[in-house]
């Protein structure tokens, strides 16, 4: 959800001091790049701590009788918050180009008026 957000919103910022009319077909999807890699950085920073929680408590295995819950807590005490950012950069780069293409096609299957689907 963060990821639509974040795009709508940074997209919105554009398109409000540079009108959508006005910019090229190129221009837009600049746009669309841009505000999807800028959705993707926010995706990447929000899910990353959660999923490092996840990986750690795959990896290892609880003592006996140990719930998730006590397991979960034992390991963000553990990582801190820094820890829990570890990796960040690759994930950042990853989830950051991948989401800005995602927005591009969808800026121009669902936002330009594109008749891909209406054929």
């Amino acid at each position: 959800m963060a990821k639509f957000v974040v795009y709508e919103k940074v997209a919105e910022s554009v398109y409000n001091v540079y009108p959508k009319k006005d910019m090229s077909d190129g221009l837009q999807t600049t746009v669309n790049l841009g505000s999807g890699l800028v959705a993707g950085f926010a995706a990447a920073i929000v899910s990353q701590p959660a999923d490092t929680m996840l990986s750690k408590i795959n990896k290892t295995k609880g003592l006996p009788g140990e719930g998730t819950t006590s397991r979960l807590i034992k390991i963000a005490k553990e990582l801190g918050l820094k820890g829990s950012y570890t990796g960040i950069g690759a994930r950042l780069f990853m989830v950051g180009t991948l989401t800005a293409f995602q927005f591009a096609i969808y800026g121009y299957v669902f936002l330009s008026g594109s008749s891909f689907f209406s054929r």
